[in-house]
């Protein structure tokens, strides 16, 4: 056996054997992820078969991942909290359904830069969607690892406690709160709230303790057989599958003695990873575990501290300089002060909050204790978050930009001499990167696709404004049918960040309806905004508590006039009784090119301008109401005479929206037309006189 071991310890030292499979994997990856699998489903009703794989339950939604011929997501909804109880007493997973309902493909807004669902599924390999009309269950599970899981899953509550359990011990945070989640983000410890590896190493050495041995084959064994069932028993996902290889590798390594240097077990585990599934590489959590790992790995290995405290600092200011990159490109901000607070949540959170958690799991008397700490945590979180200080939001620039700041990064932690040069540099880039849309800003007119709603952004000479926020329409729901949506707004945020916007010159709000204002508080807790104008009608419950909240709001009335930038402004919308009639109509002007927005304005509205304005051959109109047959009329549109038509709705809104004879109409006129839920945001840019649309 020894001799065995020797020849492969050989072998193993050979690192040209490391870079050669490194190497091999890089080229499997280019290739694979430029395959476009087909699916076998398609669109349209089906009955099929298929095994539950995971359930999550929000309100009155159930969404399963399933298996059949391939895997696929399902939503069914349910219309009563009987059926909600009798189906969670009952489904399992391991379950085999007969389903009924439709495939469709996945969607989601598109605008330039933003989370794509469709493309978050592709790399899960799920292509269709299942809108579930009704089901039964064919066979119950059998299997003994579902039995356990599902025995693990249904100990754990649903209260505050069993979601940290569930977050900690599981790896599941599908019923986490929404906005704790955006503080966590917002103060820089996001990374904290996946399994990673610190905790495969606190398992690793809790279970050392049954073994006291320094490292041989019987406690290898024993060690990853536990780690193994406890891996098959929690959610998977591409950071713990990053964890528990190299973890294994390290370990193996220990174990045998190889002597392996930890360069080249990175490039092993790296490659192991990649051909489990190359669509890791996009995954933000596997993209900041693996830097964050692999760095600290090879930074600290020679760099020990002579203190506890100046270690901690140590990897805290590593691990927020090397996650830079990949927080800029993906969010465009980042918070330096997060290098401070990990000095505490990171020992927070690895010696008392993940511990007790796990422990909780097995006792559950200790429950008060947790929620004790959980408070602390929570309470800390949600205050520093409230100041919204210390962010650096930075736009969004080309991708070798990024590729800059990791290279420098790199110099300045791995050169042994003048490393406080390319410090300086990395600081120059931020300066520069921060300043940069500021000094080369484009006049340019944005419509982002908010689904059923308006959102227009306008900028000119750095001044900026936005007509209407968006806002899904809510309806009356009873309270064990309600759960938490990400909101259009934080889509607007985060879009907004990534041009490098921080506030907001005038925020225009043509009138009450959800569909254009909902978000508006939402925006305003994270853009500053300097000017609110509302309508001249009478502000109901919504655009009072925006009214409250507003620095400088102001009612527009026909006749106002102002300037952003290079745009001139005039109110052209007369006041009505009727919310729609009274929308903002703003007739504006740049570059001798005539853009008219019409809001929601209705064909009396239209009425009303034709007869008292003389507004002909516009550049662009942005179409009222969405598209709507009650307004866009035949003499509006023959009067207008637009080359371009924005119409903005959503994909297979319940109105029907843009209806085939506003459509009609604009194509008589050879219009153009734009409509997000075809072409997702469109992007006109008055300084380079070009059009860019999302698809």
């Amino acid at each position: 056996m020894n001799l065995y071991l020797i020849i492969l310890r050989k072998i193993l030292l050979f690192k040209y054997l490391y870079i050669l499979l490194f190497i091999i994997s890089l080229i499997y990856l280019v290739i694979y992820i430029n395959i476009d699998f087909a699916s076998k489903f398609k669109e349209g009703d089906f009955k099929v078969e298929a095994t539950v794989l995971n359930i999550k339950y929000q309100g009155n939604k159930m969404t399963l991942t399933l298996e059949s011929l391939e895997k696929f997501i399902a939503t069914y909804y349910f219309t009563s909290l009987n059926e909600l109880k009798k189906i969670k007493n009952e489904l399992s997973l391991g379950d085999v359904l007969k389903l009924e309902g439709e495939f469709f493909k996945p969607s989601s807004n598109y605008n330039f830069y933003s989370f794509s669902y469709p493309a978050y599924l592709k790399y899960q390999n799920i292509h269709y969607i299942m809108k579930v009309s009704k089901f039964s269950i064919k066979n119950k599970n059998s299997n003994i690892l579902n039995c356990i899981k599902n025995g693990v899953k249904n100990s754990v509550s649903d209260n505050k406690v069993g979601k940290y359990i569930k977050v900690f011990f599981l790896g599941d945070d599908s019923n986490f709160d929404i906005e704790l989640k955006d503080n966590f983000q917002k103060i820089g410890i996001s990374h904290l709230f996946a399994l990673s590896g610190t905790q495969l190493s606190f398992i690793i050495m809790f279970l050392s303790l049954f073994n006291r041995k320094s490292y041989d084959f019987k406690k290898f064994i024993f060690i990853f057989s536990i780690l193994l069932i406890y891996y098959l028993l929690i959610e998977s996902c591409a950071a713990i599958d990053r964890a528990l290889i190299f973890s294994i590798v390290f370990y193996l390594n220990k174990t045998f003695n190889f002597e392996i240097k930890p360069l080249f077990l990175i490039l092993l585990s790296l490659s192991i990873l990649i051909f489990i599934n190359p669509y890791y590489i996009y995954d933000i959590g596997f993209q900041y575990s693996t830097v964050i790992s692999c760095v600290l790995i090879l930074y600290m290995n020679n760099r020990k501290s002579r203190s506890k405290i100046g270690e901690l600092f140590k990897i805290s200011w590593v691990s927020f300089l090397v996650s830079l990159p990949i927080s800029l490109y993906h969010f465009s901000y980042i918070n330096p002060f997060s290098i401070i607070y990990n000095l505490f949540y990171v020992p927070f959170i690895n010696i008392i909050i993940f511990p007790l958690s796990m422990i909780t799991f097995f006792l559950p008397f200790l429950a008060n204790i947790l929620l004790f700490f959980i408070n602390i945590f929570e309470f800390t979180v949600n205050f520093l978050a409230s100041f919204n200080f210390g962010y650096i939001v930075l736009g969004r620039l080309n991708i070798i930009y990024y590729f800059l700041y990791a290279l420098f990064i790199f110099f300045y932690l791995f050169s042994k001499r003048k490393n406080t040069i390319f410090l300086i540099v990395i600081v120059l880039m931020i300066v520069i990167h921060y300043f940069y849309p500021k000094l080369f800003c484009h006049d340019r007119l944005y419509m982002i696709d908010v689904g059923q709603g308006d959102a227009i952004l306008l900028i000119s000479n750095s001044k900026t404004m936005l007509i209407d926020t968006g806002g899904t329409m809510q309806f009356y729901k009873e309270k064990w049918m309600q759960y938490d949506k990400n909101s259009q707004g934080k889509y607007i945020i985060t879009f907004l960040y990534q041009l490098g916007i921080t506030e907001l010159d005038f925020l225009i709000l043509t009138h009450g309806d959800y569909d254009h204002i909902g978000e508006a508080l939402t925006i305003m807790k994270s853009i500053k905004v300097k000017n609110v104008f509302f309508n001249n009608n009478r502000l109901n419950d919504l655009e009072k508590a925006i009214w409250i909240k507003s620095n400088n709001p102001y009612k527009l009335k026909e006749g106002d006039s102002f300037n952003l930038g290079k745009f001139k402004f005039l109110v052209i919308s007369h006041k009505y009784d009727d919310e729609n009639d009274s929308s903002i109509v703003l007739y504006s002007s740049i570059y001798n090119k005539k853009i008219l927005f019409m809001g929601d304005a209705s064909i009396k509205s239209e009425e009303y301008i034709l007869n008292n304005y003389d507004i002909n051959d516009v550049t662009i109109l942005k179409i009222g109401h969405h598209g709507s047959r009650t307004s866009s009329s035949d003499k509006f549109i023959e009067t207008v005479n637009p080359i371009y038509a924005l119409i903005s709705s959503g994909i297979n809104n319940r109105f029907n929206h843009p209806h085939e004879e506003v459509l009609e109409r604009l194509k008589e006129k050879s219009s153009i037309i734009f409509n997000t839920q075809i072409n997702g945001m469109i992007m006109f840019d008055f300084t380079n006189n070009k059009i860019e649309t999302y698809k």
